[in-house]
């Protein structure tokens, strides 16, 4: 058994500026798009100021912040 089976590896972060008007989604699995992993994601909840977001198709679940949200991608 690998390390990458036990804990999967965060998604690459990407260099990009946040939106200057970042999206604030309002209800749980509305489909959203997180600008540093890249990916689109149903969003989840939030939680100490954080959105945590879920691959559409299923998947680990991970956390950014909520500036890095925006409902199209850039």
């Amino acid at each position: 058994m690998s390390a990458a089976t036990i804990a999967p590896a965060a998604p690459p972060v990407r260099r990009v500026a946040p939106p200057s008007k970042p999206y604030r989604p309002s209800s749980i699995g509305e489909r959203v798009f997180d600008l540093r992993s890249g990916r689109w994601a149903a969003f989840m909840g939030w939680q100490h100021g954080r959105a945590f977001l879920r691959p559409m198709g299923g998947g680990v679940e991970w956390d950014t912040e909520a500036r890095w949200i925006t409902n199209s991608e850039l």
